[in-house]
């Protein structure tokens, strides 16, 4: 060894690539209003190219794979032209072509910035792809306004000229938002390459069948899809983000996980760019980002995909745009606290489901409510007949107060559904309030549930007199018959408001809850807010927790020009009404006849 190399390490192969990039990224000036030495303009970027990109297919090692240029397709991608290239080497090989995961892969030819790997082809060749310019994707770049223009969701634009494909002659390239619109677009024009995004799969650990029928739900309008068997978080996998390195967007942490992984494109300090497509393009956005542990790459004819689960958490990606996700390291977003708790009170077996989500309108809730599904499912381990009583309470930033509501269901097919029907709508009043920017912090369910039914119907209703005067009470005895027991009866008192309207009205005695839908989870899926008229967020929030009971047994007094209500819910007209609790969640209805007097 000579004096010139003594003391210094050789560097060769990836290792030499992986430092040379390093080296050109750390280049690069915070303006970034020209383009720097560092990166390639895509007028530069000719087909015949070739250059290398670097990604992860086992462990945190990045590693490279060879690029061609096969074309320019103008106008096709989500923020502006894409790149047509064709990847080899032995990790292409060993992975079966460009895999969903590797979105995000930084391109280098003759060392300088490209872009990346966003898009590949499904159900096809999965060696062509298509690249990302990186002066779309520094759009993204946290602190810079993103200014692309809008793309159709699937573009179709011809190439410059025909390009042969291992005999395969393309004419057009298009980007299709899912793999099966993707199979549908290429039958009907087979000389077109349909491109997608390759983070698409969302990486689900914990869940069991109907917890992930509950996010299949949500995510299916967003064009992701759910790949089972993912591994859960690590907190102690904090590996260097450096470009090519994995990445994950994860939106649950804890007892169940979901996460995208793709890959990092560019780093300049703090800041990062990955995936060279949208996450669910949310534009600004607060979800979480942590290194990636990649377990193996799927081969699969549909499309190849990485499996692996998200490292500790190391900071925020506050840009979802069209061209790239951007974050920043060192920050992190905040996240909304889930636990549900619920008890087997025949077996005495508790299951507790504990996690974080991400504090979106949209996706906040469906996770949350997937959560308290896995811990129904956990606790009871059956799908039947039982009686919950259940009590939800959710925090916020902007409430006063914490929101609380208790309430008992039962359920002839499936109660562990059944007892989160009131769920949802708590939900949407913390996570998308119509009046205040709640901030959601935490959301408690706690419910107790057992096989017996715990029900009974309202047989009979009379009234002490049939003409009551304006300010005197009216007594409504209400005859119950429990499930398999014997009838009982209650007596309610009833007062007449001194300008209640003179003439006839009638009594109406009913049930306080609204009638269980048989469809179980898929009612669960469907439910709908209840369209109550509100002055104030503390007014709809007071409305939702104070509202009638599965329970209750409720006494009306209606004036006779006014519409009966039907018993799903609350009254449509001003009436006057008072209501006791029972033991049972209550079923029926009566109606009688009453006059109301001056004197």
């Amino acid at each position: 060894m000579n004096a010139a190399t003594r003391g210094h390490r050789r560097v060769t192969g990836p290792a030499l690539l992986l430092l040379i990039a390093g080296l050109l990224l750390a280049q690069l000036p915070r303006g970034l209003g020209a383009a720097p030495a560092s990166w390639m303009p895509l007028s530069e970027v000719r087909p015949g190219m070739r250059g290398r990109a670097l990604t992860v297919v086992r462990g945190t090692t990045v590693e490279p794979f060879d690029i061609e240029v096969l074309s320019i397709v103008p106008g096709s991608g989500p923020a502006g032209d894409l790149i047509l290239v064709r990847a080899s080497g032995p990790l292409i090989q060993r992975s079966g072509g460009i895999a969903a995961g590797m979105s995000g892969s930084p391109v280098f030819i003759g060392g300088r910035l490209v872009g990346a790997i966003g898009f590949g082809w499904a159900f096809s060749d999965h060696s062509i792809g298509l690249v990302t310019p990186i002066a779309d994707m520094l759009r993204a770049l946290p602190g810079r306004r993103a200014g692309d223009r809008v793309i159709p969701p699937i573009a179709h634009r011809p190439l410059p000229r025909p390009v042969d494909v291992d005999g395969h002659i393309l004419t057009h390239v298009a980007l299709a938002p899912t793999r099966e619109a993707a199979a549908r677009r290429e039958a009907e024009a087979p000389r077109t390459a349909v491109m997608v995004p390759l983070a698409r799969p969302l990486l689900l650990s914990g869940a069991g069948p109907r917890a992930r029928q509950v996010l299949q739900h949500q995510f299916d309008a967003m064009g992701l899809v759910l790949v089972e068997g993912a591994t859960g978080s690590s907190t102690e996998d904090r590996p260097a983000l450096v470009p090519g390195s994995a990445i994950g967007v994860q939106v649950m942490r804890g007892d169940l996980n979901a996460v995208a992984i793709g890959t990092l494109t560019y780093r300049q300090g703090d800041l990062i760019l990955g995936f060279g497509h949208p996450f669910l393009n949310r534009g600004p956005a607060a979800f979480l980002l942590t290194p990636a542990v990649i377990h193996g790459v799927v081969r699969s004819a549909a499309f190849p995909f990485k499996i692996g689960s998200a490292g500790g958490p190391v900071g925020i990606i506050t840009e979802d745009r069209r061209a790239a996700i951007g974050g920043r390291v060192g920050v992190l977003p905040p996240l909304v606290a889930v636990r549900a708790s619920v008890t087997d009170r025949d077996r005495g077996r508790t299951a507790i489901m504990g996690i974080r989500v991400a504090s979106d309108r949209q996706l906040g809730p469906a996770l949350a409510l997937a959560s308290a599904v896995e811990a129904t499912d956990r606790a009871l381990d059956r799908i039947g007949e039982g009686t919950a009583r259940v009590r939800l309470t959710l925090r916020g930033r902007g409430l006063d107060r914490p929101l609380v509501r208790e309430n008992v269901f039962y359920h002839s097919r499936d109660i562990g559904s059944a007892a989160l029907l009131e769920l949802p709508e708590a939900l949407r009043l913390l996570f998308a309030n119509e009046f205040v920017p709640v901030g959601p912090v935490d959301v408690q369910i706690e419910a107790e549930v057992e096989a017996s039914r715990q029900t009974a119907v309202i047989t009979e209703a009379t009234l002490h007199t049939r003409r009551v005067r304006r300010g005197d009470v009216l007594v409504v005895k209400i005859a119950l018959r429990p499930f398999q027991g014997a009838s009982t009866t209650r007596s309610i008192e009833l007062a007449v408001p001194e300008a209640f309207p003179l003439g006839a009205a009638t009594v109406l005695v009913r049930a306080g809850g609204r009638a269980m839908p048989e469809q179980g989870l898929a009612a669960l899926l469907a439910s709908e807010p209840v369209e109550a008229p509100a002055a104030s967020a503390a007014a709809q929030l007071a409305s939702f927790a104070d509202r009638d009971r599965n329970t209750d047994l409720v006494v009306e007094l209606i004036p006779g020009a006014a519409r009966i209500p039907d018993g799903t819910g609350d009254s449509p007209v001003q009436t006057v009404r008072t209501r006791a609790a029972t033991s049972w969640v209550v079923r029926g209805r009566v109606q009688l006849p009453v006059a109301v007097d001056s004197q």
